[in-house]
């Protein structure tokens, strides 16, 4: 089975956490601008960055999440992400509880159906 989908390397999903959470891992490279503002209404999103340093948008507020820090954001912030430095962020990311991973996969078949997809598995993309 495939277990990297839309920049996401799948660590355990759904089907083996009881639905509880879903973990993965990714690399947001140097420069990258990060994806669209958005909120999910029904998980929090929880990020350890490994390495490197991201710039999050909380409902307004920008953070700055450096190695080694643990950042929680929950369902119903807006929020987004871009790595505005010179070198790739590593991550650890927990979507809690599971499901949102079937957006990943579709995401990474139909990026052009980011906004219905999206509202399927009750992420609202700001596009």
């Amino acid at each position: 089975m495939k277990r990297n989908y839309f920049g996401l390397r799948f660590i355990a999903t759904g089907n083996e956490t009881g639905g509880k959470y879903f973990l993965s891992e990714t690399t947001i490279p140097a420069g990258d601008p990060g994806p669209p503002m958005h909120t999910h209404s029904k998980e929090d999103e929880s990020f350890y960055l490994k390495s490197g340093q991201l710039l999050f948008h909380v409902n307004g507020k920008e953070i700055e999440l450096k190695e080694g820090e643990f950042l929680n954001i929950e369902k119903g912030e807006r929020h987004s992400w871009k790595n505005d430095s010179n070198t790739d962020a590593e991550l650890i990311v927990i979507f809690a509880p599971a499901g949102i991973e079937k957006m990943f996969v579709e995401l990474d078949e139909d990026m052009a159906g980011i906004k219905e997809i999206g509202l399927k598995y009750g992420t609202d993309f700001e596009i």
